[in-house]
C-alpha cells in the first residue's frame, strides 16, 4: 500500500512526464513543417484544426468514460499507450498527406490525459482537504515542458529533427508505466435516487448546459485562448519572422514554462485570499501586456523574455480555472466538465485560431495576426470584469456544500 506522499510523487512525476511529451512533439511541430518541408502557413493552420477537431472529440469520449467507469487510471495509461504507437510512426510515413489522419489520432488521444490527471489528482487531494494543494504538484508538468523543450531543441540542432519524435515517444512509454502504478481514487457510484435515469452522455451535457457559472466560463476562456493559443501554436512562426531561430524557440518555451511554476507555489496561497476571477483578471492583464511589448518591439529577444509574463499568466489561470470548475460543477460530471473546459481553450481554440491565424499570416503578417489575438484575448478580460452570473442548482441533486462554494460566491459579491 502507497501512502499518501508516494502517491502524490508519482502524480508529479506522471504530470511531469505528460508534458515532456507534449513539448517534444506540439512545441516544434510547426516549424518543422514551415522550415523541414516547406509546408504554406495555411495548410499549417489546416493541420492543427484536424488534430484539434480529433482533440476536441477525445476530450469528451475520454472523460465521459472515465466518469462512467469510475476510473482514471487505465484510460490515461491506454491514451498514453496510444499516443507513442502514433508519434512513433510519423517518421515512417511515406508522405506528407498520411500526417492529416495521425495528427487527427494523436490529438484525440494526447489531449485528454491533461484533464484527466489533473482531475485525478484534484480527487485525491480533495478526499483529504488539500485541494489548494493543487498548484504544487501541477507545477512539475511547467518543469516538465521546460527542460524537455531546451533539451529537444539542442538535440534537433546538433542530431536531426527526428529527436522531437524520440523524445515523445519515451515520455508517453514512461508516462504509461507510471500510471499503472498509480492507485484510482477510491469511490462510489453516485447515489441515484428512486426513478432517476442512469448518468448518460445527453444527461452530462444537458447537466453542463444548464449551468449558467460553467458556460460563462467556457466562453472566457475561448475568447482568451483564442488569442493565447493562436500566439502560441505559431510561436515558430513569430520567432521565424522577428530573425530568431529554433534555439530562440526553446528559450522562450523554457522561460515560459519555468516562470508557471512560481505563480502555480504562490496560488496556493492566493486561492483561499482571492476569488478564482480575481485571478483570472490579473492573468488576463498579463497576457495583454505581452501582447503590447511584442508589438511595440517586435525582436525575438523580447519574445523570448515576455514568455515569463506568460508562464505567469498560465499558472494563475490555470490553476484558479480547475478551482472555479470544481467549485460550481457536480462530482458525477466533474471529469467531464474539466476535459470539456480543456476541449475549449486547448482544442477549439485551436481549430479556430490555426485556420483565421493561418490566413491572417498569409494575406498579412505574422504581428496582424498577434493584433488580432490581443483584441480577443481583450474581450475575455473584459467579461470577467463584469459581473458572472449566479451558480445554478445542481440538476443531478448533487448540489456542492457551502465551503466549497467559498470562492464563487465571494466573486459574485
Amino acid at each position: 500500500m502507497l501512502s499518501l506522499s508516494q502517491v502524490f510523487l508519482r502524480f508529479r512525476i506522471a504530470i511531469f512526464l505528460y508534458w515532456a511529451m507534449a513539448a517534444a512533439l506540439l512545441g516544434y511541430w510547426v516549424l518543422f513543417l514551415e522550415s523541414e518541408k516547406g509546408t504554406a502557413a495555411s495548410d499549417i493552420g489546416l493541420m492543427m484544426s484536424a488534430y484539434t477537431a480529433a482533440a476536441l472529440v477525445g476530450q469528451y469520449v475520454f472523460g465521459y468514460f472515465s466518469d462512467k467507469l469510475l476510473s482514471l487510471r487505465v484510460p490515461v495509461a491506454l491514451a498514453a499507450i496510444l499516443f507513442t504507437a502514433f508519434v512513433a510512426a510519423i517518421p515512417l510515413l511515406p508522405n506528407m498527406t498520411w500526417l492529416y489522419p495521425i495528427m487527427a489520432l494523436v490529438g484525440f488521444v494526447q489531449q485528454p490525459i491533461g484533464p484527466m490527471l489533473d482531475s485525478w489528482t484534484l480527487k485525491h487531494l480533495s478526499q483529504h482537504g488539500q485541494q489548494i494543494q493543487f498548484g504544487r504538484i501541477r507545477g512539475f508538468g511547467s518543469l516538465g515542458w521546460a527542460t524537455t523543450a531546451i533539451m529537444t531543441a539542442y538535440l534537433i540542432l546538433f542530431v536531426s529533427w527526428n529527436m522531437m519524435f524520440v523524445v515523445a515517444v519515451v515520455a508517453g512509454l514512461l508516462l504509461s508505466i507510471t500510471a499503472l502504478s498509480i492507485p484510482d481514487v477510491v469511490e462510489s457510484a453516485p447515489a441515484k435516487k428512486e426513478g432517476q435515469p442512469e448518468l448518460t452522455i445527453g444527461r452530462a451535457i444537458a447537466h453542463l448546459l444548464r449551468n449558467s457559472a460553467y458556460l460563462y466560463i467556457l466562453l472566457v476562456v475561448f475568447l482568451m485562448y483564442l488569442g493565447v493559443q493562436t500566439t502560441f501554436n505559431f510561436q515558430g512562426l513569430l520567432i521565424k519572422g522577428a530573425g530568431g531561430n529554433v534555439r530562440e524557440l526553446g528559450w522562450t518555451y523554457f522561460f515560459g514554462a519555468l516562470s508557471e511554476i512560481p505563480a502555480m507555489l504562490l496560488s496556493v496561497w492566493l486561492l483561499p485570499r482571492l476569488a478564482a476571477r480575481k485571478l483570472m483578471v490579473a492573468a488576463g492583464c498579463l497576457y495583454m501586456l505581452r501582447y503590447g511589448l511584442i508589438i511595440y518591439f517586435q525582436t525575438s529577444w523580447i519574445i523570448m523574455l515576455t514568455a515569463c509574463l506568460e508562464g505567469v499568466a498560465f499558472g494563475l489561470l490555470l490553476t484558479a480555472l480547475r478551482s472555479y470548475v470544481f467549485s460550481v460543477v457536480a462530482e458525477d460530471v466533474l471529469t467531464s466538465a474539466m476535459t470539456v473546459v480543456d476541449a475549449v481553450f486547448l482544442a477549439l481554440t485551436v481549430i479556430v485560431g490555426g485556420v483565421v491565424g493561418g490566413w491572417i499570416i498569409e494575406q498579412y503578417s505574422v504581428m496582424h495576426m498577434l493584433a488580432a489575438c490581443a483584441v480577443s484575448s481583450g474581450l475575455a478580460l473584459l467579461l470577467l470584469l463584469l459581473p458572472g452570473p449566479k451558480c445554478v442548482k445542481n440538476s443531478l441533486g448533487l448540489s456542492r456544500q457551502p465551503e466549497e462554494l467559498a470562492s464563487i460566491e465571494t466573486d459574485r459579491r
